[in-house]
C-alpha cells in the first residue's frame, strides 16, 4: 500500500515535541538505574530517551518512566516504574524464537501500564517500545486515551525488519525463515501471525498514534507498511556527546603511532561486530599498523591481537573516542532508521566503513566508504580502502 508523495511534518528534536505537555510518560524496555555488576544491554534509543528525560526534568516538564527490572535486580528510582522482568532476548536462542508469541499481548503488562496511566495521568505518552512486538501497553494508551507519539517500534514479528515492506503473502511466505522457524507446522502459524500483527498495529498507528520517522529511508518503509503519512512526523535523533581531556589524552597514549578504527555500540550478530572481528584479522595480515577500538559492552566479546576494548563509554566522554579514532566502522547488518554511531562519526568528520542497508547510504553519501555485499570480505576491503585514503588527504 503506498501513498502519494506529500511534504513531512518536521521537529528538531523530541524535546522540542514534548516541552510542552503538562506530564509526559515516557515507555521503554531497559533504562537506568541499572543493575550492580550487570551488562546493560543499552543501545542509541536507550542513550536517547536517558537524555530526554533529564532535559525534560531539568526545563520542569513533570515525567515518569514505565520499563522493565533487568533480570530482575533493577534499583528502585522514583518516577520510574518497572512492569516486568526483561531478560534480554540474546541471551536465550528460544526466548529470541518465540519472543513475538510471548510478548503479542501479555495481561499482566497491560494491567500494570493501565494502572499505573490511571494513577498518574500524563497528558502524553511517548512510546519508546516497550518490547518489540508487544501491544499490550499501547492498547492500555489508546483505552486511557491520551496522545500517543509512537517512536521506535516496528510493524514486523522480527526483531530487526527487512530494508522493504513485506505484502502479505510475503509475509506468510517467508516471516517464519526470519524468525528461524524450521518447524513446517509452525511456518505458517508464523505467517499469519505477522499479519495479523501488521493489521492491528497499523490500525492503532493510523487512528490513534502520531509517529516518528527517523529518515526518508525510515518514512519510505513505513508507507509502505501502510501508515499514513500525515501521521508522521519527521525528528531524527538528537544525542549529545562530549568530550574529557583526561580520556582524550589516555586514549592519545594508547593510539600511539596506530591508525585507529573504531566500532562503537553492542557487541552483537545483528550490529555485525562478529563480521568485524573476522575481517579485522585480515587487516592486520596487511596493516600491522592499524588498531581496532571498540567502545560498547556485549556477547561477543573475544580476546584478538590489535583489539583493544574499551567497555561501555558513557556519553559524558564518547566524543573523545571519535575525536582520536581515524575511522569508524559500522558495520550493521540490519537496515536501522538512523544509527546515532553514523551521525556522531560524522559530526566529528571521521570517514565511516558501512554496508548499504538501511539509512546509511543516505545518512553517508559520499563522507564514507560502502562495502559491496554483507561479507567479511567486503568489509575488509572497505577498511583497507579508508587506511589508504588518509594517505592521500
Amino acid at each position: 500500500m503506498h501513498y502519494r508523495s506529500q511534504v513531512m511534518k518536521s521537529v528538531s528534536s523530541l524535546f522540542e515535541l514534548l516541552k510542552n505537555q503538562k506530564k509526559v510518560c515516557i515507555m521503554i524496555t531497559n533504562f537506568p538505574p541499572y543493575p550492580e555488576n550487570t551488562e546493560a544491554f543499552r543501545g542509541g534509543v536507550t542513550e536517547v530517551h536517558e537524555q530526554l528525560y533529564n532535559q525534560l526534568i531539568k526545563n520542569g516538564v513533570d515525567t515518569f518512566v514505565i520499563s522493565f527490572s533487568l533480570y530482575g535486580r533493577s534499583p528502585h528510582k522514583d518516577g520510574i516504574y518497572r512492569v516486568g522482568t526483561y531478560i534480554p532476548y540474546s541471551k536465550s536462542k528460544v526466548r529470541r524464537l518465540i519472543f513475538p508469541f510471548l510478548e503479542f499481548f501479555n495481561p499482566l503488562i497491560f494491567v500494570n501500564v493501565m494502572r499505573i496511566l490511571i494513577r498518574e495521568k500524563p497528558s502524553c505518552v511517548e512510546y519508546a517500545s516497550l518490547l518489540q512486538g508487544s501491544v499490550a501497553p499501547l492498547v492500555a494508551s489508546v483505552l486511557f486515551r491520551t496522545r500517543i507519539i509512537v517512536r521506535n517500534d516496528w510493524l514486523c514479528p522480527n526483531l530487526y525488519a527487512k530494508s522493504q515492506s513485506c505484502s502479505d503473502a510475503q509475509r506468510l511466505r517467508e516471516c517464519a525463515e526470519c524468525l528461524g522457524i524450521k518447524n513446517p507446522f509452525l511456518r505458517p502459524v508464523a505467517g499469519l501471525y505477522s499479519i495479523i500483527i501488521l493489521k492491528f498495529k497499523r490500525f492503532l498507528w493510523n487512528r490513534y498514534c502520531t509517529v516518528i520517522v527517523q529518515s526518508s529511508y525510515h518514512r519510505n518503509l513505513l508507507e509502505g507498511w501502510g501508515i499514513l503519512p500525515e501521521k508522521m512526523i519527521l525528528i531524527p535523533p538528537t544525542s549529545d556527546i562530549f568530550e574529557d581531556p583526561l580520556y582524550t589524552g589516555e586514549l592519545v597514549k594508547l593510539k600511539k603511532d596506530k591508525i585507529i578504527l573504531a566500532y562503537i555500540g553492542r557487541l552483537t550478530v545483528e550490529k555485525g561486530f562478529d563480521m568485524l572481528l573476522e575481517s579485522f584479522k585480515m587487516v592486520m595480515q596487511k596493516r600491522q599498523d592499524a588498531a581496532l577500538w571498540v567502545a560498547g559492552t556485549g556477547d561477543l566479546k573475544r580476546d584478538m591481537h590489535g583489539v583493544e576494548y574499551l567497555g561501555w563509554v558513557e556519553k559524558d566522554r564518547l566524543g573523545s573516542v571519535y575525536k582520536v579514532a581515524d575511522i569508524i566502522v559500522a558495520p550493521t547488518v540490519v537496515p536501522e532508521a538512523h544509527p546515532a554511531t553514523v551521525d556522531d562519526a560524522l559530526k566529528y568528520k571521521k570517514p565511516v566503513v558501512a554496508f548499504k542497508v538501511g539509512a546509511l547510504e543516505e545518512m553517508i553519501g559520499n563522507r564514507g566508504i560502502f562495502c559491496n555485499g554483507l561479507s567479511p570480505e567486503s568489509l575488509y576491503e572497505g577498511m583497507i580502502k579508508a587506511i589508504d585514503s588518509l594517505g592521500e588527504k
